[in-house]
């Protein structure tokens, strides 16, 4: 067994992106204005991700204080940055598998993070309704240029 991501939903700012992904993948991407802040200094980091759709800006939000570490074996921090392998269902119904692979990423746990807006018009009522509570966790990663091979189906 392997552990993977499947995307409840990706935003990207390139349409080219959007397109690429739905059409190889399957995947749930969508294209939307986007903008960051992002501050780090000796203290800590502070990261912010936000998009514009339907007149509104809204995003995710996190704080952590101290240097960022490779995440403890059998850690959440592992667990949410290392996903190599990715699944996507296939509108006849089928799944496709395709392998991630980038560098292992440094974490820092934040101490305070959120969610900022109208989760339900991107997301669906039910999961907007569980990202508008606060977090039970939240991760900020390095990240790093990622490779994406093709996709294959399994059963």
């Amino acid at each position: 067994m392997r552990r993977g991501v499947v995307f409840v939903r990706e935003i990207v700012p390139r349409r080219a992106v959007a397109l690429i992904a739905r059409f190889a993948y399957n995947e749930h991407y969508s294209c939307f204005p986007m903008r960051h802040r992002l501050s780090a200094n000796s203290a800590g980091i502070r990261a912010q991700y936000e998009w514009r759709t339907a007149g509104e800006w809204m995003g995710l939000r996190a704080e952590a204080k101290g240097d960022p570490e490779l995440p403890a074996e059998g850690s959440i921090e592992q667990f949410i940055s290392e996903h190599y392998w990715g699944y996507s269902r296939q509108r006849d119904g089928g799944t496709v598998e395709y392998h991630v692979t980038h560098p292992q990423w440094r974490v820092w746990r934040s101490a305070s993070a959120g969610f900022a807006g109208n989760g339900a018009a991107i997301y669906g009522a039910e999961f907007g309704e569980i990202i508008a509570g606060p977090p039970d966790s939240a991760v900020i990663a390095e990240g790093s240029a990622i490779e994406v091979f093709a996709g294959r189906r399994i059963a």
